[in-house]
């Protein structure tokens, strides 16, 4: 670095190599802490500074929060300081100097000899959306040749030069967006900032070149020797092999892993987990205790053409090439498949001996043969999650021939999607992989898929087999295009539930929550269908000619009743829906929107809403609490116990023939009842009676009296599963308050009657 330039003062550059550990923890830190004067305590405790516990006697340490802006400045500082780079700035007030007398201030710039970050920060207290950023970008971007001058003259070598604008809590509008692109400047959101953050966590200095891949992406490396010898091969698939050894630090030059929970759109197709830095820790303790790992690395080089330079002819018997490979010598160019545990061991590594590790390189592997080959090595070991492979595996299906796989991936890709966007309502919200789970992220991606997102809705079409019959209401000319309008239309109907019931959704699982869970969103993505039958079907719209947000603004006011019932919804209202469990939940709930929005749009009428009605109108219930209370329940109370009587006489009937399980709950319920009762069998309700009758030594004997018709041939169960239905009726006119007895459900208690009364007398 030279030390005598006008435009850059090299007295506001530290070398990172001379600042402890501590140091850049205490400047990353979002409080400022001091030491003060125990009579000086109590002003600065009303000034807002809080008291931290420690061991000095005459002395107080303080701490307090840093305003965000700072405290965003000094965390993208701290990630860039623990990376590894040479340089960086000593404070914020660093300036570039340019034109006639001006400067430009810099937030945060770290310098290599090859490489060189400028970044401009901008923070929010809070979550702000749809502040333009328009002037401070175009300003930015305005300076970037000036800055580049004025780098270039400090390092005469020219280094590779990246602009980022940073940002924490602030959701970018789309036009800014562009405009960063259009300059070719990277945008990094507090999602991209935390994941390099843990990447560095894990990595240490080795994390600069996967920042470097996405910096400079397909750009040359510096001084890196690339070639070495290879064999060259085809896999059965047809694909092109080359197999070799090669020096781990070169390989990490080369080398990205897309990892799942990087926060780029990208990302939405990896397939690796963020590495465990505590297994890092053991490979490299391994290598440096004289380990190595025989077993390859497995890449897949990206890249137009391969340079491979054949050897003279050598006689073998093998259908392989050998010769020399001329690696990329570009960054992001060779995507580490399987293997990044041993690859990121050597970094971390204290042995620097010219170690060189076997690699197997692809050419130009699909995203999904990628996928495919990590998932065929993987899927056996434990420690891949379930959850995560089969996430991979629909991925893998993306684009598929079989549209059946590539909707579900479609499906799996959108949720990704929506998830990792810091504009949408679902940001943060899914479980996708491993992430812990809290009461916002409480949604679970094969929930929604199988709930919401089923065959019964036609968001994506109609399917016969595997083939596509039928577009769907989002469908476009590809998959890429139907992802787009899905994302655009999904984020548009949650969007307006944030918006008018905000309070609702931030409480996810929470307690008085129900719309952020797993049966609220995939409810409302299944009523969102109905809406879209019947615009189609009444109002002759066409979901092809609209995009996501134009189709979605259709749908509002309708969804405006769905919204309107929610918001009434006391406690109780609340505990109801969320006391629905099971898949058949969502049909219950999706009724309940029916209805909000059938009382306020009457020929807004789907099919079986009007016996749903019927049902749930509560007319049913008296007359089945006295069909099955007053004549049922004492028909087969009288039977049972008679029948018991016959088999095991008067005196033994309780012991012998009831179940020892219905024996034990009897007695719980006399000991926990304020009744006077002594005896047991007093407390016999028709809940056990399943249990008595189908017991290996009564089933004979109640099938003369109590199978149900046409079941000679069928198993015990099944000869008197009518008692399990019944059961589950009287739970229901035993406490209407809970649920209304239906028109059917009325029928079967009149039908049951007739039969036990001809049957029993």
């Amino acid at each position: 670095m030279s030390k005598d330039h006008p435009l850059i003062d090299i007295d506001k550059f530290i070398q990172i190599s001379d600042l402890t550990t501590r140091e850049i923890n205490t400047r990353r830190s979002e409080f400022i802490q001091q030491t003060v004067k125990p009579e000086h305590l109590k002003k600065h405790l009303d000034d807002g500074w809080e008291l931290v516990p420690n061991k000095l006697k005459s002395l107080e340490k303080i701490k307090k929060k840093k305003h965000h802006g700072e405290a965003f400045e000094a965390r993208v500082w701290g990630l860039f300081a623990r990376m590894g780079f040479e340089h960086i700035n000593s404070d914020s007030d660093f300036k570039i100097k340019y034109g006639d007398g001006l400067s430009k201030q810099i937030d945060v710039i770290v310098c290599d000899p090859e490489v060189v970050l400028v970044v401009e920060c901008k923070s929010s207290e809070a979550k702000r959306k749809g502040t333009s950023y328009k002037e401070k970008i175009g300003e930015f971007a305005s300076l970037k040749d000036s800055i580049r001058e004025a780098i270039y003259d400090v390092f005469p070598d020219k280094p590779s030069v990246a602009f980022i604008f940073a940002t924490s809590d602030i959701i970018l509008p789309d036009n800014d967006k562009k405009r960063l692109e259009g300059f070719s400047i990277h945008h990094f959101n507090q999602d991209v900032i935390d994941y390099y953050e843990q990447l560095t966590d894990h990595l240490g200095e080795a994390a600069k070149y996967q920042l470097f891949g996405t910096l400079f992406s397909g750009q040359t490396i510096r001084n890196l020797s690339v070639r070495v010898p290879a064999i060259r091969g085809k896999v059965a698939s047809g694909a092109t092999f080359y197999s070799f050894s090669i020096d781990p630090k070169a390989l990490l030059k080369l080398g990205f892993v897309l990892h799942r929970s990087d926060a780029s759109e990208e990302a939405s197709k990896a397939y690796q987990r963020l590495v465990k830095k505590g297994r890092l820790a053991q490979v490299s303790d391994f290598i440096d205790n004289g380990g190595y790992f025989p077993n390859s690395i497995i890449i897949n080089i990206q890249t137009k053409k391969l340079r491979f330079e054949e050897a003279e002819k050598i006689e073998h018997d093998s259908k392989t090439t050998m010769g020399v490979l001329h690696l990329p010598k570009s960054y992001k160019s060779a995507f580490i498949i399987d293997g990044q545990h041993r690859l990121f061991g050597y970094a971390k590594s204290a042995n620097d001996s010219h170690h060189t590790i076997p690699v197997v390189a692809f050419h130009n592997l699909p995203d999904d043969e990628q996928t495919s080959i990590f998932v065929d090595i993987n899927h056996s070991q434990k420690s891949v999650p379930a959850n995560l492979l089969q996430s991979l595996m629909a991925d893998f299906h993306w684009g598929s021939s079989n549209e059946r796989l590539a909707i579900g991936a479609l499906k799996t890709r959108l949720f990704t999607v929506l998830n990792a966007d810091d504009a949408s309502p679902f940001y943060h919200r899914l479980v996708l992989a491993e992430e812990a789970k809290s009461h916002t992220r409480c949604l679970t991606l094969k929930t929604l898929k199988d709930w919401g997102l089923s065959s019964k809705t036609n968001y994506f079409g109609i399917l016969k087999g595997d083939v596509l019959i039928q577009d769907g209401h989002l469908t476009c000319k590809d998959y890429d295009a139907t992802l787009k309008k899905s994302k655009e239309f999904f984020n548009a109907i949650f969007g307006k539930i944030e918006d008018d019931i905000g309070y609702q959704w931030a409480l996810g699982s929470a307690p008085e929550g129900f719309i952020a869970m797993n049966v609220g969103v995939s409810s409302t993505i299944r009523i969102i269908d109905d809406v879209l039958e019947f615009l189609v079907k009444s109002k002759n719209i066409s979901p092809n000619k609209l995009s996501g947000k134009e189709l979605a603004e259709q749908t509002f006011p309708y969804l405006n009743s769905v919204i309107r019932f929610i918001a009434k919804l006391d406690s109780e209202g609340i505990k109801k829906l969320r006391g629905i469990l099971g898949s058949g939940a969502v049909n219950k709930v999706v009724r309940e929107f029916q209805f909000s929005i059938h009382e306020d749009i009457p020929e807004f009428n789907p099919e079986g809403l009007e016996q749903w009605i019927k049902d749930n109108s509560g007319q049913y219930n008296d007359a089945s609490y006295q069909i099955g209370y007053h004549q049922i329940e004492p028909i087969l109370d009288v039977h049972i116990k008679t029948v018991l009587n016959k088999l095991y006489g008067e005196k033994f009937w309780w012991n012998k023939g009831v179940p020892a399980v219905v024996q034990k709950q009897c007695a719980t319920a006399r000991i926990e009842s304020p009744s006077d009762e002594v005896n047991d069998w007093a407390f016999l309700t028709p809940i056990h009676y399943f249990n008595i009758v189908t017991d290996k030594n009564n089933w004979k004997e109640f099938e003369k009296t109590l199978a149900a018709p046409g079941t000679d041939n069928s198993s015990k169960d099944k000869k008197f599963s009518w008692i399990q239905e019944f059961n589950l009726i009287r739970q229901k006119y035993s406490h209407p308050q809970r649920e209304n007895i239906s028109e059917e459900e009325h029928l079967f208690l009149v039908d049951l009657e007739k039969w036990l009364s001809s049957r029993l007398g």
